[in-house]
C-alpha cells in the first residue's frame, strides 16, 4: 500500500522569497514538498528529478546556513545577557553600598539615643514641636544557655520533632533500575536545546557527503 506522503502546502509561504530569507520552519516544509515530489517523481519516471534534486540541494545549503544563523543569534543573545547581568550586578552592589552606609547611620542614630537614655541624660518621652522619640521595650526573648539535648533543660520546655522527607534521588535511581516508583511518584523527562560547534570529525564528514 503507497504511503500517503501528503504535505499541507498552506503551511508554505507560496510569494517569490529569495531562499536565504526563508525561515527554517519555512526550509523544512519545503525540502519535504520537495522529497515527496523526487520520490512521486523516481516512480513515474519523470524526467524533472534531476531538477528536483538541484532544488534540494539549494533548500540543504540554505537550511544548514540558517542553522548556523540562529546558532550564532543564540551566542549574541547569551553574551548580551550575560554583559547585562554583570551590569545589573554592578548597579546592584552600589544601592547595596548605599543602603549599608545609611542603615549604619540609622542603626548609629538608635544606638546614640539608647546609650544618652541609659546614662539618665533623656527620658523615655522627648517631646519635640511635631514629633516624638520615645525609648520603649522590645518585645521580651529567649537566649538559651543550654543546648535542647542538655540533662539541665526540664522536659516541658523541650519539643521533639520528627520530620520527614522524599529522598527523590533514591526515586530516580530506583526508577532507573527499572522498578515501578508510579504509583507514588511520576518521572517527567523534558526536552532542552543545544547550541555547539560541530566537531573536526564530523565537518570532514559532513563536508564529503
Amino acid at each position: 500500500m503507497k504511503q500517503d506522503k501528503t504535505i499541507n502546502t498552506d503551511q508554505v509561504d507560496t510569494k517569490p522569497k529569495d531562499i536565504t530569507e526563508r525561515s527554517l520552519r519555512e526550509l523544512s516544509l519545503e525540502a519535504a514538498l520537495l522529497w515527496n515530489q523526487i520520490e512521486d517523481a523516481s516512480e513515474s519516471g519523470a524526467e524533472n528529478v534531476e531538477n528536483l534534486v538541484k532544488q534540494l540541494w539549494q533548500v540543504q545549503e540554505a537550511t544548514e546556513s540558517k542553522i548556523d544563523s540562529i546558532a550564532w543569534i543564540v551566542d549574541y543573545l547569551k553574551i548580551e545577557i550575560d554583559a547585562a547581568k554583570k551590569r545589573l550586578d554592578a548597579v546592584r552592589e552600589l544601592h547595596e553600598q548605599f543602603i549599608a552606609r545609611k542603615e549604619a547611620q540609622l542603626v548609629g542614630i538608635k544606638q546614640g539615643l539608647l546609650w544618652l537614655h541609659a546614662q539618665g541624660l533623656i527620658p523615655k518621652r522627648n517631646i519635640g514641636k511635631e514629633r516624638e522619640i520615645e525609648i520603649r521595650d522590645n518585645n521580651p526573648k529567649v537566649i538559651p544557655k543550654v543546648a535542647a539535648d542538655d540533662s539541665q533543660l526540664p522536659d516541658e520546655f523541650r519539643v521533639q520533632e520528627l520530620k520527614s522527607r522524599l529522598d527523590l534521588q533514591a526515586i530516580l535511581d530506583a526508577h532507573k533500575s527499572g522498578r515501578d516508583v508510579s504509583s507514588f511518584a511520576e518521572i517527567q523527562i523534558g526536552k532542552q536545546v543545544r547550541f555547539k560547534f560541530q566537531s573536526s570529525r564530523a565537518k570532514a564528514k559532513h563536508s564529503r557527503s
